[in-house]
């Protein structure tokens, strides 16, 4: 997640990607399948999410003293993603949209909806990612100074993750800065389909290239799922280096492998980008779009719109992220649109809302399914 405050250039991301990914291959202790250490001075009770073999599964709980670590998951990893939650005394976690049941008591619960009707409490979870080919992981949690205090956490390679304000930052610029000439001929190449996964072929929006958790990868949109290519993986380097100079927004086609899917998100192997030029119709409005807004109604709420991404704050606190989707219509809409979806990771259902008004000072949005209308006025 892109949060506001946290957007800049990042110029030494080579340098970066050499000497803070090597980390990577050290990930975990030989025993450990999924280890957590806690490097805070409080007790943290933990507890984790993750596929199980019928339904999403939650786990907890295993309270880690300070400077201790323990193992959550056994053997060697079967699975890519996992997600965590961590309680303390102190608080301070804050979690990204991925919500799992939990309970007071120690559980083990199959399913992840319906928590409040099933007798449990919907908590949000952060993603590990834990690489394509790793069987084992190490997670560590680590105090954090953002605005009113947090939690974060440290992955192998040594990134930390902002447990409030700051989740990530990217490393592309904003879409007022002049165009970049590409070299497009090294965004081709010449490796084989198949290899690493599904192959695929899709029209997409380039959404940056971005570090989170430790690992850095450039990011695609495309039917409502985040694409996300990892640098010091299969994907030719030369062809990751060239993306970072691709406009935020840029309309592409991407060829690659599936190499893993996690709800709204998908790990690929890019073979080849090819940009499209003059083709979207709707890239005027994406553009229009871009920025920090402010509610009319309730000036406590602002959204912060970056590609196809928006993220909401409430009184100056970051709610949650949506990614968003522009279209000529949606079911149900009398007329023409256009419309704007918008897709939370909490419950992953994305809303229809026609995009009444659009220009530099203001927006109106209006639900196609009922509701109030919702009028934002352009901040910056």
């Amino acid at each position: 997640m892109i949060l506001p405050g946290a957007i800049e250039r990042v110029a030494t991301l080579r340098a970066w990607v050499i000497a803070g990914l090597l980390g990577l291959v050290l990930a975990g202790s030989a025993d450990a399948g999924l280890e957590i250490c806690n490097n805070t001075e409080q007790m943290q009770s933990v507890a984790i999410g993750y596929k199980g073999d019928t339904d999403w599964t939650s786990e907890g709980w295993w309270n880690i003293e300070p400077g201790k670590c323990s193992v959550l998951v056994g053997g060697d990893l079967t699975k890519r993603y996992y997600y965590y939650y961590a309680d303390s005394a102190g608080g301070g976690f804050r979690g990204q949209d991925y919500g799992f049941c939990t309970q007071k008591a120690e559980f083990t619960i199959i399913g992840d909806t319906d928590c409040d009707a099933r007798g449990y409490v919907r908590t949000e979870f952060r993603e590990i990612d834990t690489g394509e080919t790793a069987t084992a992981f190490t997670l560590t949690l680590v105090e954090t100074t953002p605005p009113g205090g947090g939690l974060g956490a440290k992955g192998p390679g040594g990134g930390e993750e902002d447990g409030a304000d700051v989740a990530m930052q990217t490393m592309t610029e904003s879409p007022e800065v002049p165009v970049i000439a590409i070299d497009e001929a090294a965004l081709t190449t010449n490796q084989p389909a198949g290899r690493h996964g599904k192959p695929f072929e899709v029209d997409a929006l380039f959404q940056g290239c971005e570090l989170e958790d430790g690992r850095a990868y450039c990011g695609f949109h495309a039917d409502g799922v985040k694409l996300r290519a990892y640098y010091k993986g299969p994907t030719d380097t030369e062809l990751m280096y060239t993306l970072e100079d691709m406009d935020l927004n840029a309309p592409v086609t991407i060829v690659g492998d599936e190499a893993d899917r996690s709800r709204l998100h998908a790990a690929v192997v890019l073979r080849e980008v090819r940009p499209r030029r003059d083709d979207d119709a709707m890239m005027h409005l994406r553009r229009t779009l871009q920025g920090d807004w402010v509610s009319v109604q309730d000036p406590k709420s602002e959204i912060t719109i970056r590609g196809s991404e928006m993220y909401v704050r409430y009184d100056g606190v970051f709610r949650l992220t949506r990614f968003l989707r522009l279209a000529r219509r949606c079911d149900g809409l009398r007329g023409e649109g256009p419309v704007l979806f918008q897709t939370s990771l909490r419950d992953r259902q994305p809303k229809c809302y026609r995009v009444v008004k659009a220009d530099g000072r203001s927006l109106q949005l209006d639900p196609v399914a009922g509701g109030a209308a919702m009028q934002f006025r352009k901040l910056r």
